[in-house]
């Protein structure tokens, strides 16, 4: 036989055998062109094998049927693959499932994967799982080496109860972290997010700003741009200017930090705080709330504005509390000790004292005109003007008659010198049962109440004020000042051991002092002449916003500037009596009225003995007057 033709023979011999071997064998010999176990294809397990040649850089493996292939620690599951050994790529069919080193796993119907590289991309029905969250989408790309997934046509992340989407998204298997990019939206049952970036790591189940965010969490909605979301401990962090708000409230600060479980936050950074239910302001650098509760505790130059059209009043101290009227009640041993930092201080029973004093209330009847007085008419019509001042004494008489003055005094009396009936509990404090007569539920539940501790300033247009401690009452929208308080009002000062300033229309109405009460008023300004009334308690009225009557009780005293026509001072007439009445036009007094118990000198004005000029305890403390709203944020 020809030696080629027997060497034709023993090569198809061997062909033959190599077939029949391979097709009693389940798996397919391992490439040999490269050692590298990391690049290896190990095909572990199919039900059928075919092999074919397409050129000569075209030799393709076919598996069907439930195959199993693994690349180092990476495990590979479908339906059917078409695996090319020379550039090592691989196509996957049907159930596609693929486990990198026990940590993520991925299905989707369709995959293609370089095995070289490492990456492969999935499409339809894409799923990614970690253990702690799945990721769906219809295609995906792989990193097998950085393990760092990517979708750029839509995907949602479900992580328990909480739901995130974005159109892109970039996800980091190690750190269990996703990058969402493009119209990202969260919805849980506790929290909505929308934003245009986010981070999210799946394990702790954190949220991290890194863009313009709105997240909405109950009844507020939160505007950030830098933070974070603790979605498992309901914790929140912001920063950059961040915004919070509810249907009655806003507050804005450099940084943000509260806690959604129990309401309670911080905001830290030039805070500022708008009530829009009850028109209040406030600014501070520092401010402790809950956002259920909506009461605040503000420090570090804090300053609370009581917000009206023309004339807002501005409240500083080093520390504010504000909080709803419905919660005051159930505050235990009341709202001064509930929130004074000063321990060991007493503080005033006011109550005892108003319900002891019979005289806080001033009425009509209690208005006496003496036959001294005439009436002038002009016109058919009354005047509403006190031309002079008269000083009417009842029961007793002045030790001292006044010198006679050169124009014989004259009252024109109008509908004006009427003063208005008050209710003596007006001046209680207000609690639970006050409040459920004087406004319905829906009321209560957005009216606030103020305190202030340390370093109390006020200041309006109309009334200015200092105190160490204050409260304010939105049912009655009356300021109780306490601890040394002085109050001004145009020329006129007011002190006392406490203050109450009734208002309306957020200005001042009446205003009530009790032991120690002094009122000082400035006759001129280039004198050292003062007017002054002092008593256990005083009561003034105002009209307009402008002093119009005051009322001393107890052991009362006052220092008086008599004037003639030409308003030349005449002298100075000094009275104890158990109680004063001073009427005044146009910031002056223009009537004084003594009753009971009445002792008197007058003093020619230009014998004024330095020792008479003043009663005890005066201090004209005008430099401690806040002279400009402005002055209160420094």
């Amino acid at each position: 036989m020809n030696v080629f033709v027997r060497i034709g023979l023993l090569c198809c011999l061997l062909f033959c055998v190599s077939v029949l071997s391979a097709q009693q064998k389940t798996l397919p010999p391992r490439p040999s062109q490269s050692s590298d176990t990391v690049r290896i294809v190990e095909i572990l397990k199919t039900n059928r094998f075919d092999f074919r040649t397409i050129d000569s850089a075209t030799q393709l493996q076919i598996l069907v049927g439930d195959v199993h292939i693994r690349q180092g620690r990476t495990l590979f599951w479908a339906d059917s693959v078409v695996y090319n050994e020379k550039t090592n790529f691989m196509q996957a069919y049907g159930n596609v499932h693929i486990n990198d080193a026990d940590s993520v796993n991925i299905y989707s119907q369709y995959m293609q994967y370089d095995g070289t590289k490492k990456l492969a991309t999935f499409r339809e029905k894409v799923k990614l799982s970690d253990g702690n969250s799945t990721l769906y989408t219809d295609e995906m790309d792989y990193d097998m080496n950085g393990k760092v997934g990517t979708y750029r046509n839509g995907g949602r992340i479900e992580s328990k109860q909480t739901t995130l989407y974005s159109k892109e998204g970039f996800y980091y298997a190690d750190i269990k972290d996703i990058y969402f990019v493009g119209n990202v939206k969260m919805s849980d049952p506790e929290v909505a997010l929308a934003s245009d970036s986010l981070l999210y790591n799946t394990s702790s189940q954190v949220a991290t700003f890194i863009a313009p965010t709105t997240i909405k969490s109950g009844q507020s909605i939160i505007n950030t741009r830098e933070g974070y979301y603790d979605l498992k401990l309901k914790k929140a962090k912001f920063g950059s200017r961040s915004r919070m708000q509810d249907s009655t409230s806003t507050m804005i600060a450099d940084d943000f930090a509260f806690d959604d479980k129990s309401g309670y936050g911080e905001a830290k950074g030039n805070v500022q705080y708008k009530d829009t239910a009850q028109g209040a302001l406030l600014f501070a650098n520092r401010v402790f709330f809950n956002k259920e509760k909506k009461n605040f505790l503000a420090t570090e130059k804090p300053v609370m504005v009581v917000v009206q059209n023309k004339d807002s009043v501005f409240i500083a101290a080093d520390t504010i509390y504000s909080g709803l009227m419905r919660d005051l009640a159930g505050m235990k041993n009341g709202y001064i000790s509930a929130f004074d930092t000063l321990k060991g201080k007493q503080v005033i029973n006011v109550d005892s004292i108003l319900q002891n004093d019979s005289s806080n209330i001033m009425k009509d009847s209690s208005i006496v005109v003496t036959d001294s007085i005439t009436i002038v008419q002009s016109k058919d019509t009354i005047a509403a003007v006190v031309e002079k001042p008269i000083i009417v004494a009842q029961k007793d008489s002045i030790s001292n008659k006044p010198p006679p003055l050169k124009v014989k005094p004259v009252l024109v009396l109008s509908d004006s010198t009427k003063l208005p009936t008050v209710d003596s509990n007006a001046v209680a404090a207000i609690d639970s049962s006050t409040i459920k007569k004087i406004r319905p539920k829906e009321e209560t539940d957005t009216l606030r109440f103020i305190t202030a501790f340390r370093h109390v300033r006020i200041f309006n247009d109309s009334l200015q004020a200092v105190a160490d401690s204050l409260f304010y009452s939105g049912v009655d929208s009356v300021f109780q000042l306490f601890h040394d308080p002085i109050a001004w009002s145009k020329g006129s000062q007011v002190s006392g051991d406490t203050i109450y300033i009734f208002t309306e229309n957020k200005k001042p109405k009446r205003l009530y002092v009790f032991e120690n009460g002094l009122l000082v008023q400035s006759v001129k300004e280039s004198s050292s002449f003062f007017n002054q009334i002092k008593g256990r308690t005083i009561n003034g009225y105002f009209i307009n916003g402008e002093l119009d009557f005051v009322k001393a009780k107890g052991t009362a005293e006052s220092i008086y500037y008599a004037q003639d026509d030409d308003s030349a001072f005449v002298g100075m007439n000094r009275t104890t009596a158990d109680m004063i009445d001073m009427y005044f036009k146009e910031r002056s007094p223009q009537k004084v009225k003594f009753t009971s118990s009445v002792k008197g000198t007058t003093f020619p004005i230009r014998q004024l003995p330095e020792d008479q000029k003043k009663l005890s305890n005066f201090q004209w403390l005008e430099n401690k007057r806040p002279k400009n709203k402005l002055e209160l944020f420094l």
